[in-house]
């Protein structure tokens, strides 16, 4: 059962909000396409990993939860890609998707990746990274008095990867054996928890699910302003005429162009919006047609007159809650 499922991260949504929002010339435009490209690469690698779990039927009642966040009882985060939750143990993984040769310093630390020029990348350790994740949820586990065992893998999502020299432990290997992988785990361990006490732990881990907040610091002034035309790449401010958005390049008109760019003002600015702002940011130039436009969204209020504010969900880009 899929206790959590994968979105995409923060920061890509961030990254690509800015890209359709900065000039190309802007000093920090190339940073975010670079962070865009990356951070979509490793989310299309995580998501491939998850289609395998589709394969795995011998496991009993269990949870999954992608992309866990927590905080531990020294205030410092903890990002899961994968949590497996079963009666026999708790699986965490880490998911990889680096291409080329990769091999490990113990020593050091250290991945490092040869590439097919002969030069070198280095990364941060994913073995210290899942190991830390393991001991927060042993101190956890033993508070509560559980005595659930803990697993911990880390897997490439990419098939071209050459894995190396790795430590024995915790394993990392291709995606393509996952399914043997479980297989194992859930021959050596033995049930040590009830569906009963499955349960509390999977609302314990929710009522504990807390998300990092990213933030931009980009003036607003630096911010391409308006509902934009999706279709004329986001370069071409639409004008409200009749209940729809119009583009003055292209002709097209569509009613639901707004989502995006109240889910980019949602994401850059602020979740929350008045008439005033509304104006100013997407260039609507009375307040009547302001007040039409946003009585049309439904979007949930607070506050009331001049200091009503309409709130932005984060569903805004599907419908929001229309």
């Amino acid at each position: 059962m899929i206790l959590l499922k994968r979105d995409p991260p923060k920061k890509l949504l961030l990254a690509n909000s800015l890209l359709r929002r900065l000039d190309p010339n802007h000093e920090l435009f190339s940073y975010y396409t670079n962070l865009s490209n990356r951070l979509q690469a490793g989310f299309q690698g995580e998501k491939r990993v998850d289609r395998h779990w589709l394969e795995i039927t011998n496991l009993d009642k269990h949870y999954l939860l992608f992309n866990y966040e927590c905080f531990n009882e020294f205030g410092f985060p903890h990002q899961i890609d994968t949590l497996l939750l079963t009666s026999k143990f708790l699986l965490i993984i880490d998911i990889k998707n680096i291409s080329g040769r990769i091999d490990y310093d113990e020593d050091k630390h250290q991945l490092i990746r040869t590439n097919i020029d002969g030069s070198f990348d280095s990364f941060s350790s994913p073995f210290d990274q899942v190991i830390r994740h393991g001991q927060y949820f042993t101190r956890v586990f033993n508070q509560l008095k559980i005595p659930l065992p803990i697993e911990c893998a880390i897997i490439s999502s990419n098939p071209s990867t050459i894995i190396g020299n790795m430590p024995k432990h915790p394993l990392f290997f291709h995606v393509s054996g996952l399914r043997f992988y479980i297989n194992k785990l859930v021959s050596n361990y033995d049930s040590v928890l009830s569906a009963q006490e499955m349960d509390r732990i999977s609302k314990f881990l929710m009522a504990n699910l807390k998300r990092q907040e990213p933030k931009v610091e980009i003036p607003i002034e630096h911010l391409r302003k308006g509902v934009l035309c999706e279709i004329c790449n986001f370069k071409v401010q639409m004008q409200y005429r009749r209940g729809t958005w119009c583009c003055s390049k292209c002709g097209v008109r569509n009613k639901k162009a707004i989502f995006q760019a109240l889910d980019d003002y949602r994401l850059l600015i602020n979740d929350r919006i008045t008439n005033q702002e509304l104006r100013d940011f997407f260039g609507v130039h009375s307040v009547y047609t302001a007040s039409k436009v946003l009585l049309r969204l439904g979007l949930p209020t607070v506050g009331e007159n001049r200091g009503r504010h309409y709130l932005i969900p984060e569903n805004i880009i599907e419908g929001g809650p229309f």
